[in-house]
């Protein structure tokens, strides 16, 4: 199962869905159709499948059992049907936003495959891989969804781009062991870990860096949350990143230094909740510090597609920053 979060036109509220192919099925509405019977349908639908992402995941077995079933119907059921009863949309006439619009925490473990570590490394940049997958963290308020413009900062002239997956966490939890992570987690998105370069390095002269992760629009998310089911085998996905059309990144899970479990293990010594993401680390072919390759730095109108197997393509477009007196 595929989940997202879209609004409806003329509507400001969000709503869980599915992405079945060019369709996105409105869960709760499916899940009421299942309950036609019971004269509390609706009722009980809204409890099982709220609109909000993060108490749908606080929901546990019983909120994702509901939307199984959701998921199902609307599968068996008439297209036409469907879309009269806006029990499904096409997804073109709804906004999907980032599945999880807002994370409570992003965690943003980094230095997980080899090939980025010696690219960093090649241009003298120091990025010392320590005996556990080291992390930083995003805010939440630089979350964007599938479609909408990345914002290439004033502050800035190193634009860069890095594709990662997403672990969304499902359930509250602290000092998971590694073998037990699929536990904890109710599926995988695609992330693109946004960054600026030049103010990475700026910072990092005083050891930590923050801005340079954190400026608004650099952490696209989506377009959904893929079940653990849906993508197979997490040791062996492919993830991909095109800037117009061009392959830039491009590697497979299997080539990680820490996998999907030991990532988990490790940063869960923090609680973990329900609707946060844990990102796990990018591959090399990024544009990279100091301009060394000025032509792959991005630029306003690129369109950035980042893919990851089993999940779906997230993409952004760049713009710039409007001017002050615009804003």
């Amino acid at each position: 199962m595929k989940l997202v979060s879209f609004v409806e036109p003329g509507d400001a509220a969000p709503r869980v869905g599915s992405l079945q192919g060019d369709r996105i099925v409105d869960l709760r509405r499916a899940y009421a159709a299942t309950l036609a019977d019971d004269p509390f349908a609706a009722q009980i639908a809204a409890v099982r499948i709220p609109g909000d992402m993060i108490h749908f995941l606080e929901g546990g077995p019983l909120s994702m059992q509901a939307a199984r079933a959701a998921d199902a119907h609307a599968r068996a059921a008439h297209a036409d049907g469907l879309l009269a009863g806006r029990v499904a949309q096409r997804a073109s006439a709804v906004r999907v936003l980032a599945p999880v619009p807002r994370p409570r925490k992003i965690i943003s473990a980094g230095g997980t495959y080899r090939s980025h570590v010696d690219e960093v490394h090649k241009q003298q940049v120091r990025l010392d891989v320590p005996d556990y997958p080291l992390a930083f963290l995003k805010m939440p308020s630089a979350v964007i969804g599938p479609d909408q413009d990345i914002v290439r900062s004033r502050l800035t002239e190193e634009l860069d781009y890095e594709i990662e997956i997403g672990l969304v966490i499902g359930t509250r939890c602290k000092d998971v062991p590694a073998q037990d992570w699929r536990a904890v987690v109710a599926g995988i998105t695609v992330v693109n870990d946004v960054s600026m370069r030049d103010i990475i390095l700026a910072e990092q002269s005083h050891g930590i860096h923050f801005q340079g992760k954190n400026l608004d629009t650099c952490c696209p998310l989506g377009p959904c949350i893929a079940t653990l089911d849906e993508v197979g085998d997490t040791g062996n996905l492919d993830l991909e990143l095109r800037v117009n059309g061009e392959v830039r990144q491009r590697d497979n899970t299997r080539n990680m230094v820490y996998d999907f479990g030991a990532i988990v293990a490790y940063w869960s010594r923090v609680t973990l909740e329900p609707g946060d993401v844990i990102t796990t680390g990018t591959t090399s072919g990024v544009a990279g510090f100091r301009k060394q390759r000025p032509d792959k730095l991005l630029k306003p109108g690129d369109m950035v597609e980042a893919e990851v197997q089993g999940v779906g393509v997230l993409r952004n477009r760049v713009v710039d920053e409007a001017p002050a007196q615009a804003r």
